[in-house]
């Protein structure tokens, strides 16, 4: 499955970079998405966000989902701050605002 980790807004792009190269460890298909120019992602405003999504062609197979939700919590747990590491990543279905599943640290 093709996997999009889209920063276009702004969010951390080592936090992006973390995640993307958490999924292609466990074998998904990843393109990254560089923020815009001139995006400016506030964090002291997105408590909640971590300021990126991961956008999938399909709702994914349960392996599938398994395999996303690893890599970002593997990604959250290294953040450098608790505010930091308890945000959630939402998955949108491809490029629409529907989002299939939110990720955080506390689902498992």
């Amino acid at each position: 499955m093709q996997v999009v980790v889209d920063n276009s807004a702004g969010g951390d792009p080592q936090f992006a970079a973390h995640v993307a190269r958490g999924l292609r460890e466990r074998g998904l298909e990843v393109e990254e998405r560089a923020p815009h120019s001139g995006s400016i992602f506030d964090t002291a405003v997105h408590l909640l966000s971590a300021g990126m999504v991961i956008r999938v062609p399909h709702a994914p197979e349960r392996a599938e989902r398994d395999a996303i939700a690893e890599a970002v919590r593997e990604a959250l747990r290294h953040r450098s701050s608790l505010r930091r590491r308890t945000r959630t990543v939402p998955v949108h279905l491809g490029e629409s605002r529907r989002v299939l599943e939110w990720i955080d640290l506390f689902d498992t």
